[in-house]
């Protein structure tokens, strides 16, 4: 009778440790998979995305850094994968294919291919929120769109990307 009260005991312990292992995960780390191309080279299509969901909660965000965050677009709640190009306060002026950051030229080895743009466009990013961009330049929903804007860090980012597998 003691070997199937141990058991039992076990059993159990390794069902709670299981349990409260699965939602401190879930707490802290979300996993995805990315659709479409607009983070193309950096990130595929069908690609499993690993992003922690508290990383803003401790650290500031950074240029470059690739968020997943909600859109509040009228067709319905969507999640985007892009990266911070600007943080509260930069200027952004694109102006012949070029992106200048505060007076300089970004440079961005990411990227697929230069922007085609017709027109001169210029951001301050305003306090509380980031300017995004996909690597795709040419293929991106993203900060340059009025229908998607300027996001905000505490009620849109839902996490910053740790790792991209396969």
């Amino acid at each position: 009778m003691a070997k199937k009260k141990e058991s039992f005991l076990d059993a159990a312990v390794e069902i709670g440790a299981s349990l409260l292992i699965g939602y401190v995960i879930s707490r802290f780390v979300k996993i995805a998979i990315s659709r479409g191309d607009s983070m193309l080279p950096t990130i595929k299509n069908n690609q499993l995305i690993i992003m922690d969901c508290r990383a803003y909660k401790r650290r500031e965000p950074k240029r470059h850094d690739l968020i997943a965050f909600k859109s509040h677009q009228k067709k319905g709640h969507k999640i985007f994968l892009k990266r911070v190009i600007g943080l509260p306060g930069d200027h952004i002026l694109f102006e012949n294919g070029k992106i200048y950051l505060n007076h300089q030229i970004l440079s961005e080895p990411y990227i697929k291919e230069s922007m085609r743009l017709s027109r001169k466009s210029q951001w301050i990013v305003e306090s509380g929120t980031l300017f995004v961009m996909g690597d795709n330049r040419n293929q991106s929903l993203d900060s340059r769109s009025k229908s998607l804007g300027l996001v905000s860090v505490e009620n849109d980012v839902v996490g910053v990307v740790m790792k991209v597998i396969f």
